[in-house]
């Protein structure tokens, strides 16, 4: 799932049905409206969507087509029209998106090439073109991806290795440079060898904080974010069965986690100076469904 950055609308991604649906959001209530025209058409097995930092474009990447899906967002009513010459080759099975917090990058993990590509994003259509240079390595099968909020640094959760993989973003070509993970020419993420099949990654909104669900512990690990380095902060802190999704409320106070397999929602406070979590009352609660796996916090007007 992914919003605008204002939480006007909402887009969900349908693998089975490949197809977005997208709906308009009341901010004083939280329910959900379809949008005109909704589900939107994909290519095949559609998985992460992310929209850029002006709501002006939406990204998608089809895992079994091998392309990029781009749309525009009708700022109205939040419709989605595709942009000129979507979908977008250049990724062999696209999981895992990001973009960079200006908007000029999108960054995609390819699980079958353990692999991350990086497109320049073109203000005025939207229209995607690859990076000057090859794709980047990663450790075995990248999915989480996650751009910090300064637009320096890349990170990419190694599922199948147990570790993350940190590069560095030339902020002309959009190029990345790999300075942290397994066959690194540095060790810039001391503590970062997981052990615990990482799956997503978020960070905190100061951008002094990352976060990385681990499903194979059934626990969140919590890192400082120290100019592309990440350090542990604490022991990994319990989280319910299977953690999937995460995400932060806009202030940063709170953190919350979608358990897959007992259907619940971790929630945490989370303390400002050191990034540390603690349970909120009543933790976990009730997804009120079943196999949870994405979460998103709405600003409430």
């Amino acid at each position: 799932m992914a919003l605008d950055v204002v939480h006007k609308f909402l887009y969900v991604s349908n693998q089975n049905s490949d197809n977005l649906s997208a709906f308009s959001v009341n901010t004083n209530t939280g329910v959900l409206t379809p949008v005109p025209g909704s589900p939107f058409a994909t290519d095949a097995l559609p998985h992460e969507v992310v929209v850029d930092s002006a709501g002006k474009f939406l990204f998608v990447g089809n895992q079994n087509s091998g392309t990029i899906s781009a749309f525009s967002i009708n700022s109205a009513n939040g419709a989605l029209t595709p942009v000129p010459g979507s979908p977008f080759a250049g990724v062999g099975s696209p999981f895992g998106l990001a973009i960079s917090p200006a908007g000029r990058f999108l960054y995609v993990n390819d699980i079958n090439t353990n692999s991350v590509s990086g497109f320049s994003i073109d203000p005025i259509t939207g229209g995607l073109a690859p990076v000057p240079g090859v794709a980047s390595p990663t450790g075995q099968t990248p999915i989480g991806i996650l751009a910090d909020p300064n637009g320096k640094f890349l990170y990419v959760g190694d599922h199948m290795q147990d570790t993350i993989s940190g590069y560095r973003i030339d902020p002309q070509s959009g190029a990345l440079t790999r300075i942290s993970g397994p066959s690194a020419a540095s060790t810039g993420c001391p503590g970062c060898h997981m052990n615990t099949r990482p799956l997503r990654l978020v960070a905190h909104p100061m951008n002094k904080f990352a976060y990385v669900s681990n499903v194979a512990a059934n626990t969140l690990s919590v890192f400082n974010l120290n100019n592309g380095t990440l350090s542990s902060v604490s022991a990994p802190v319990p989280t319910g069965q299977h953690p999937f999704g995460v995400a932060l409320d806009p202030t940063g106070r709170f953190l919350y986690v979608a358990n897959k397999v007992d259907n619940t929602i971790s929630a945490f406070s989370v303390d400002l100076m050191t990034g540390m979590l603690a349970p909120l009352p009543g933790s976990p609660f009730s997804a009120g469904g079943t196999a949870p796996t994405g979460i998103v916090t709405i600003s409430r007007q």
